[in-house]
């Protein structure tokens, strides 16, 4: 455990001392709509990530703000990033780190990996966890955090072909992804993205097993490229699509 602090501390000093002209870096702005009753599309958030690159080594970072302040929604300040590399077109993920704010609360969340496996979790202050499921260790070993995941589904080179199952723990709640059913017309490709809840959540939300189905959007542009469009995801019940916003 210690020599895995120890790279990931080396690996943060690097990205903080680098100079940025040996870097490869990109910014992607998203707009985060609640899809309510009566009243449609609402903008509710702004996500503002960074990707910096230092030879296969990369930090991917992120921030979330609230746009419009709807009673029942979620109006915390969160920010992070990943630490990790890229291998054999794939990502493998080092350290995970989640803070949210809220007035004068706030929660840290990281993760180690070893060997592509969360190694360690510390959440602080912890949750409650007395009235949901039980997130089990072989559940967290075979599972990414959801900045990885987000990393993942927003860029197509790690999901073509749709047929991939995406396991999530984000300190809490456990999840499954389930990518299938490919569609390709000439400008767009689509893919099916199935949620299904797996522990972490009230015994009766399990029970029910309802699964929520939404499509993974992409858009083919002119040099055949691939460019995140906007995907549907499912937060407390409540729909919310995340579009491109440059």
């Amino acid at each position: 455990m210690a020599t895995i602090k120890y790279n990931i501390l080396v690996t943060l000093i690097l990205f903080s001392i680098i100079n940025t002209s040996l870097a490869k870096e990109k910014v992607d702005t998203y707009l985060v709509y609640a899809k309510l009753p009566f009243l449609g599309e609402v903008e509710v958030q702004n996500i503002k990530t960074k990707l910096t690159i230092i030879d296969n080594k990369f930090k991917y970072s992120y921030h979330v703000n609230p746009t419009k302040l709807i009673d029942f929604f979620d109006d915390k300040i969160s920010s992070g990033y990943i630490l990790g590399e890229f291998k054999n077109d794939s990502i493998l993920t080092d350290a995970y780190l989640f803070k949210t704010e809220k007035d004068d609360f706030s929660r840290t969340i990281k993760f180690t990996y070893k060997e592509n496996i969360i190694n360690d979790v510390s959440i602080m202050p912890s949750y409650d966890l007395s009235k949901i499921t039980n997130v089990t260790k072989k559940m967290i070993d075979d599972s990414i955090d959801p900045v990885t995941m987000f990393y993942l589904i927003t860029n197509y080179e790690f999901i073509k072909n749709c047929n991939k199952m995406i396991s999530v723990y984000d300190g809490k709640r456990r999840y499954n992804l389930d990518l299938s059913d490919y569609k390709k017309t000439k400008n767009t490709y689509s893919c099916k993205l199935t949620h299904q809840k797996i522990a972490g959540y009230k015994p009766e939300k399990i029970e029910e097993n309802k699964k929520y189905i939404s499509d993974l959007k992409f858009i083919i542009n002119d040099d055949n490229s691939y460019e995140f469009s906007e995907v549907s995801l499912r937060n407390n019940n409540t729909e919310l699509i995340i579009r491109k916003n440059n």
